[in-house]
């Protein structure tokens, strides 16, 4: 499969299956650095997903897309040890590694399988809540909607935490990295990176990504799934980080945007590094560099 890697021209020959498989496996290149960088500022967003879940000691949990494990160890906490939480993820590093944090904090009411949330190895109503922290799936949701309608049992909840695209500030520190990323790449690009920018395009331009834009679309995707009482909370979240640099490591940690970082020559980075430290500067009050996050919540009953 021949990929053109001059800026501009790259064509889509990768399939949605293959787009998807392809930034799934970045992400577990890059799951101790995830977990060091991420981990910490996304802490509070898990707590809130299980307090809007009304998550409580006893239940039954599954987390899908588990990652290095924010929303499963939040979860074992506020079940217990009457309780059990089971993490699912597709890459297998982060996996092992949540599996292993688990191991050392001694926790024998949590575990992590590697495994797809479009087909799940549980037998019907195996849980009382499922969750998913930015966890969903990239492609085929509705598959995986129709799974959490399968096990979740009689009574279950199902919520599920995704940015929110329609509220994004253009000025946005999030935004920012992004442009100056594109804006910054040179016209002719490695083959690694070029196919991760190939792979962001298809999956963006699938009827399913168009769709899971707005509120709507996911409603529509969960009720399609038998999954038809929809409540959904958006808010916005402040995130405070050390400085600039603390921001960019958090940008960094996921593997597509550190193969660009990875790839740009010394002067180059040091040349982004400052521009991003002017550009933010309004953003920047006594405690640190404070950006907002705008997240939807959607609490899904059966």
């Amino acid at each position: 499969m021949k990929v053109q890697c001059r800026r501009g021209a790259i064509r889509h020959a990768l399939d949605p299956e293959e787009a998807s498989r392809l930034l799934i496996e970045e992400y577990s290149r890059m799951a101790r650095e995830y977990d060091t960088y991420v981990t910490p500022y996304h802490e509070p967003i898990a707590r809130r997903l299980l307090e809007l879940a009304y998550v409580k000691e006893g239940e039954r949990i599954l987390d899908i897309g588990c990652g290095t494990g924010i929303v499963a160890f939040e979860a074992a906490a506020a079940v217990g040890e009457t309780g059990s939480v089971v993490g699912i993820d597709l890459a297998e590093r982060v996996v092992r590694h949540a599996a292993d944090k688990a191991a050392a904090l001694g926790l024998r009411h949590i575990g992590f399988e590697v495994m797809d949330s479009r087909d799940l190895r549980f037998p019907a109503g195996s849980f009382d809540a499922v969750l998913s922290g930015f966890g969903h799936p990239l492609i085929e949701r509705g598959l995986c909607f129709e799974e959490v309608h399968r096990v979740v049992g009689e009574g279950g909840r199902f919520a599920l935490c995704v940015w929110n695209p329609v509220k994004a500030q253009e000025k946005a520190a999030s935004r920012l990295v992004r442009e100056m990323l594109e804006r910054r790449r040179p016209a002719v690009v490695a083959t690694d990176v070029a196919r991760l920018i190939e792979a962001r395009k298809v999956l963006a331009s699938t009827e399913e990504g168009k769709e899971t834009q707005s509120a709507e679309g996911w409603i529509r995707l969960f009720r399609h799934a038998g999954l038809s009482s929809v409540e959904t909370v958006e808010e916005t979240h402040w995130a405070t980080f050390r400085g600039p640099d603390a921001y960019l490591d958090y940008s960094f940690a996921w593997g597509d945007n550190e193969r660009e970082w990875r790839h740009m020559t010394a002067e180059s980075r040091e040349s982004f590094r400052t521009e991003f430290h002017r550009r933010v500067t309004p953003l920047i009050a006594d405690e640190g560099l404070v950006v907002d996050w705008n997240l939807r919540y959607f609490l899904v009953r059966e």
